[in-house]
């Protein structure tokens, strides 16, 4: 220890201690005369009760004085009694035991007759010495006693020191540790010998810290609340500006590509194979372009967050007649025989985002899948219905699983062929399934096609209450569920 705590303990040693060892050492006095004044007590009653037996002997019986002293002197063996001895009124003596002339304790009782005039004395002479070592003894054990209890003061000292002291003196270098700096008046105040000022001195600073670390941290909250809200406000600016930029892109771009979409239309060349061929050309880099556009607008769209889900109870059955039109004509072209189970599944999801997660993912199953043959199925998981895409395509292999999501990348077949498109259809159809809250599955190896899938709420209500329009089911369509 750097420094002795020597405030508190005098005072504890005064206040608490001292009385206790004083109030001690007063009860083993008093309880020690009383214990010395009770032996003389007890012997002096023991010297009355055997001379009163003593003159009942004398007076009522007949036996000689001698043998009733002797009788006495046997009797008396535990009051100590050394000599007794009898004197008549005609001045005959008896004696039993051993005289002694510098015996202290003599006791005498005068034998009185019926008349009241002295017949006999009886003298009793009481060796001092067992007393005397009885009260030595007495007085011994209450000056242990008082030792004893000096010696648990001083234990209890050593104790105060090592259970309160010591503990203090740790709390208050803990606590000075945990002050942020010590000024004049503080280091003063450790100086001092007065513990309790000094903790209170130490806990008052600390509060003080403590205090204006919450205000500083109000303020930091504050602060970081300001510049959230400015931070909202400046990301709901970004969005609107998003938004506004999307529409003049989809004004400003759209519009030139339809117009030339719509002239390209109406020529009518002759019989110029290189102008028709010019002509084929131009018409598909315009949808080529057109298409792009849109992809382009629809990530866009999507990584503004300015679409948000509305969930509502459909059919799976309903969800497979979005875009039917258009995936059948791409079926067609693809040579790819569609086949649709599981329609009688019901969904609680955003039907629009659905049905066109759906339908980028048949898309890039057709597209990618020539000749060949794509399921799309329905199945209950659980609380929840998936979705799932197969086809019996070339496959993808495992590296690839999630590069493929990104934004213009391409899985070239086994020929090297590649077919059209900007690999922007699974980077959409992740985007459509984060905000439906789900994700896209792959399972695929090279070789073995391609199943893609995702999970959406399935829904407890009966009926149909987000029905489409029907439409004439075409030939390519009849083994749907």
């Amino acid at each position: 220890m750097t420094r002795s705590l020597d405030g508190l303990l005098p005072r504890l040693l005064i206040d608490a201690i001292l009385p206790c060892a004083l109030a001690a050492i007063v009860l083993t006095a008093a309880l020690t005369v009383q214990r010395s004044l009770l032996l003389v007590e007890r012997q002096r009653s023991g010297v009355a009760l055997q001379l009163e037996r003593l003159s009942a002997a004398f007076a009522w019986e007949n036996h000689a004085p001698q043998q009733i002293l002797d009788r006495g002197l046997r009797d008396s063996t535990d009051q100590n009694v050394r000599y007794i001895g009898l004197q008549l009124a005609d001045g005959r003596l008896y004696g039993a035991g051993q005289e002694d002339e510098n015996a202290r304790q003599i006791y005498a009782r005068v034998l009185p007759t019926p008349q009241q005039q002295a017949l006999a004395t009886i003298t009793m002479q009481i060796d001092p010495w067992p007393l005397r070592r009885a009260q030595l003894l007495t007085w011994s054990g209450g000056l242990l006693c008082v030792v004893g209890i000096a010696l648990l003061a001083v234990l209890a000292r050593s104790s105060l020191r090592r259970r309160i002291i010591e503990p203090l003196h740790r709390l208050q270098l803990a606590l000075d540790d945990l002050l942020p700096r010590r000024d004049e008046c503080g280091a003063a105040e450790q100086m001092s010998g007065d513990e309790m000022a000094r903790l209170h001195a130490s806990l008052t600073r600390i509060d003080h810290a403590l205090n204006t670390q919450r205000r500083d941290l109000v303020a930091i909250r504050r602060t970081n609340a300001l510049q959230s809200i400015r931070q909202q406000r400046e990301a709901q600016a970004l969005n609107r500006s998003k938004s506004h930029f999307i529409a003049l892109v989809g004004h400003h771009f759209r519009q030139p590509l339809q117009a030339l979409q719509l002239f390209t239309a109406f020529l009518r060349l002759g019989n110029d194979k290189e102008q028709q061929s010019a002509l084929a050309q131009m018409r598909s880099s315009i949808g080529s372009m057109t298409r792009l556009l849109d992809a382009l607008l629809e990530i866009s769209r999507l990584d503004a967050g300015v679409i948000s889900p509305k969930p509502t109870p459909f059919t799976a059955a309903e969800l497979f007649l979005r875009d039917r039109q258009s995936l059948t004509e791409l079926a067609a072209q693809q040579r790819v025989m569609l086949v649709w189970r599981g329609g009688h599944h019901r969904i609680h999801a955003d039907a629009e985002l659905c049905g066109r997660l759906l339908q980028q993912l048949v898309s890039n199953a057709v597209t990618n899948t020539p000749n060949g043959r794509v399921l799309v199925a329905a199945r209950r998981q659980g609380d929840r219905v998936r979705i799932e895409v197969r086809d019996n395509g070339p496959g993808i292999a495992a590296a690839q699983h999630q590069r493929i999501f990104e934004e213009f990348v391409r899985i070239e077949g086994d020929e090297g062929d590649a077919h059209e498109g900007y690999g922007l259809g699974l980077s959409i159809a992740e985007r459509l399934a984060q905000i439906l809250d789900t994700h896209i599955g792959l399972r695929s190896e090279p070789g073995r096609g391609s199943t893609f899938w995702f999970d959406v709420p399935k829904s407890t209500i009966s009926g149909h209450s987000h029905r489409l329009p029907p439409e004439p089911m075409p030939e390519a369509w009849r083994h749907a569920s």
